[in-house]
């Protein structure tokens, strides 16, 4: 962590309103981009991100510098969001023009704009993938997410969720097999 950080963190904790302002500032853009990586959709990113914020900036006096800033902002956000998903019992996968996320640029491989017949395949691609994730539980996308997308190990994924690295597997590996058993059809018609 840095020491402009650490001195924003500590004056924010005694009450100095613009520092977390700043703090908000300098991790906003990432809060908001996990947000909808989680929700993958706007309106609910933006619940998340705001629920997110008001969570730390009433937790903060409790941060203790035992891992990095962002670190601890990102468990919260994910907790809120098992939250959030077991009230819903499902998270919106509607998706907008201005939505962008590495889901996208997966899939976007599969597409090419001089071949419609390939850029057609990505789209359906696409449009299974979105509807197999919405079929996993809130643990399993989140994990999914953080170890496919993100490029996340399991140690940092389970320090994250505050959990144990079994239980980390155990939602990778059912979400794995959930998805394999859901995009199946869609491979095998792909081979006809």
């Amino acid at each position: 962590m840095s020491l402009e950080d650490k001195s924003l963190i500590l004056r924010a904790q005694a009450g100095d309103k613009r520092a977390f302002a700043e703090l908000m500032r300098r991790y906003g853009e990432r809060v908001m981009n996990q947000a909808l990586r989680f929700t993958r959709n706007i309106k609910d990113a933006e619940d998340l991100y705001q629920e997110t914020f008001l969570k730390v900036y009433r937790n903060l006096g409790g941060f203790r510098f035992e891992s990095e800033f962002y670190t601890w902002v990102y468990r919260i956000m994910a907790n809120i969001a098992f939250s959030q998903y077991r009230r819903k019992k499902r998270f919106s996968y509607l998706e907008s023009e201005e939505d962008s996320t590495p889901w996208d640029r997966v899939t976007a491989q599969n597409g090419c704009p001089e071949n419609p017949i390939k850029e057609e395949e990505g789209r359906r691609l696409k449009d299974a993938i979105y509807a197999a994730l919405s079929k996993l539980s809130a643990q399993q996308r989140i994990v999914f997410i953080m170890k496919h997308y993100e490029g996340k190990k399991i140690r940092e994924i389970a320090e994250l969720l505050e959990c144990s690295e079994g239980t980390v597997k155990r939602y990778l590996f059912r979400a794995v097999k959930k998805l394999q058993s859901l995009l199946k059809p869609y491979y095998e018609e792909s081979l006809v």
